[in-house]
C-alpha cells in the first residue's frame, strides 16, 4: 500500500512529510517532550526500516526520520499510531508546536511543572476547530523555570510560571520583542493561550505574532482582559548554567544531558544508547530545543556511566565542546537546495574556532533559507552556488561583507575569527 499525502512547506509532519534530497522527512512530535525508551527504540528501528536510518533532533524538541519512501510511509504511520505519536489529521499535527522545559516535573528548582498546562493546551488545540487555521510555524512556549529555562527561545505565545507557580505570565513575540500582556491563574493558562492564539489570528495580517501592529497588541490585551502593570518577568528569566553533561537534581538524583552534533544521529547509535539505558533500568528520554537528550537517574554513578557511554558513541557531553557553538544544515546529499558539504565545513570551522579560542556562535547554511538557525550568530556562512556569503552579527537574511570559497576556510576563517574577537574586547 502506498500512502496518499501532500508535500508542501518547510515544516514537515508525519501526516504531511516534506521532500528533501534524501527522500521524505517525517517529523514526530512527542507529547510533552518525553518518550518512553521503548517508544524511542521503536522509532530508531522504524528509521532504519522505513527510511535511511538518519534521525534529526529539531529546535522545537521534535524528531525527524529521514529518507522515508512514499511506499514505506503507510507502514511507518502504523508504527507511529501504535506509539500514540500520530495525530488524527495534518492540520492538528501542524499546530501542535508546544515546547516545555525538558526537566519539567523532576527539577527541584523549577517554579512550576508546566506539563499539565501542555496537556491542557493540546486538548484546546484539538477541541477548537478555528485554531486549525494557525500557520505551521506558529508555536507555544511553556517555561516553568528551573535549571533549564527556555530563555533563549522565541514563540508566538509565551507562558512563563510566575512567582509561586500559582500564576502564569502570558505574552506574545511582537516585532519589537517579547510583549507581556498580564497574568492568569495556572489552571486557566491553557485556555488563555488558545484565546491569545485566536486573537493573533484575528489581528495579524500573517497570522503570526511578529506581524501584529502596535495598536493590535493593545487591543488584544483589552479583549483578553489582561493588565501588564508590575510584571518583572524579564529579570527573573535566567540562563542555564550548563545544558550538557551532569546536572544535579534533588536527593541524590541526576540528569545526563547528551547532545547530538548538528542535531543528527543514526539509528544504530540511538539503539546502542537505549540498550545501555535499559540495562540501567531507565525508562524515559526527554527531548529539548537544544538538540540534546536528557535522561534522569537516581544516582550519580549511573549518570556518569551514561555520560561515559554516550561519549564513546559520539554524543556531546560537555558544553565546552566547540560543536555546541555551531549550527549547520544537512547540506549536499540531504537537501536539493545546496551543493555544499555544510556539515564537513562546519566541523572544519569548529576546529578552527577551538584552536583560535573563539567562543562565539557560528551558523553554516547551504542556502538562504537558514533552516538550522533563525537567531543571529556572530558569523553566518550562507550558501550561494559553490561559495558562501559571510554575514557578521546577523542571520541568513542580512547583507554579507565578503564571499568565501570553501577551499579558503582554513586560510581565511582564522583571520575572520580574530577580527570578530577583537570587536568584542
Amino acid at each position: 500500500m502506498t500512502a496518499s499525502f501532500d508535500i508542501k512547506g518547510w515544516c514537515p509532519g508525519a501526516r504531511r512529510p516534506m521532500q528533501s534530497g534524501d527522500g521524505l522527512i517525517v517529523r514526530v512530535r512527542p507529547h510533552g517532550g518525553r518518550l518512553p525508551v521503548r517508544a524511542l527504540e521503536a522509532l530508531a528501528e522504524a528509521a532504519a526500516r522505513f527510511g535511511n536510518g538518519q534521525i534529526d533532533l529539531t529546535r522545537r524538541a521534535n524528531l525527524q526520520l529521514r529518507g522515508v519512501k512514499p511506499e514505506t510511509l503507510a507502514p511507518l504511520w502504523e508504527v507511529l499510531s501504535s506509539l500514540d505519536l500520530l495525530d488524527d489529521d495534518a492540520e492538528l499535527e501542524a499546530i501542535r508546536n508546544i515546547v516545555i522545559n525538558p526537566l519539567a516535573g523532576i527539577d527541584p528548582t523549577e517554579i512550576a511543572d508546566m506539563r499539565p498546562v501542555a496537556h491542557a493546551l493540546e486538548r484546546q488545540l484539538m477541541a477548537v476547530a478555528s485554531l486549525r487555521q494557525l500557520p505551521g510555524k506558529f508555536s507555544f512556549l511553556l517555561d516553568g523555570g528551573g535549571r533549564l529555562p527556555l530563555t533563549d527561545l522565541e514563540a508566538d505565545v509565551c507562558l512563563v510560571a510566575y512567582r509561586d507557580g500559582a500564576s502564569v505570565a502570558i505574552g506574545l513575540q511582537a516585532a519589537a520583542g517579547l510583549e507581556w500582556l498580564g497574568t492568569v491563574d495556572a489552571e486557566q493558562a491553557a485556555l488563555a493561550a488558545a484565546q491569545l492564539a485566536l486573537a493573533i489570528l484575528k489581528h495579524s495580517p500573517t497570522s503570526r505574532a511578529r506581524a501584529l501592529p502596535d495598536d493590535a497588541v493593545v487591543a488584544i490585551r483589552a479583549e483578553l482582559g489582561l493588565q501588564a502593570s508590575g510584571l518583572p518577568i524579564t529579570p527573573a528569566r535566567r540562563e542555564a548554567s550548563h545544558r550538557r553533561g551532569l546536572i544535579a537534581l534533588a536527593s541524590g538524583s541526576y540528569a545526563a544531558g547528551l547532545g547530538a552534533a548538528f542535531g543528527r544521529l543514526d539509528s544504530e547509535t540511538v539503539s546502542a544508547l537505549l540498550s545501555e539505558l535499559t540495562r540501567l533500568g531507565l525508562t524515559e528520554v526527554r527531548l529539548s530545543p537544544w538538540r540534546t537528550f536528557y535522561v534522569a537517574t537516581s544516582s550519580r554513578p549511573d549518570a556518569e556511566q551514561i555520560l561515559a557511554f554516550a561519549r564513546s558513541l559520539g554524543f556531546i557531553v560537555d558544553d565546552s565542546d566547540p560543536l555546541t557553538r555551531i549550527d549547520a544544515c544537512s547540506g549536499v546529499g540531504c537537501c536539493s537546495s545546496t551543493t555544499l558539504a555544510t556539515r564537513d565545513h562546519a566541523r572544519a570551522l569548529a576546529d578552527i574556532a577551538e584552536r583560535s579560542g573563539f567562543a562565539g556562535m557560528l551558523h553554516v547554511s547551504g542556502c538562504p533559507k537558514g533552516c538550522a538557525r533563525s537567531a543571529p550568530a556572530d558569523l553566518v556562512f550562507v550558501g550561494d552556488g559553490a561559495h558562501y556569503r559571510v554575514v557578521r552579527q546577523g542571520t541568513v537574511r542580512d547583507r554579507a561583507f565578503i564571499e568565501l570559497d570553501p577551499s579558503g576556510i582554513s586560510t581565511v576563517v582564522p583571520t575572520l575569527l580574530a577580527q570578530e574577537r577583537s570587536t568584542h574586547v
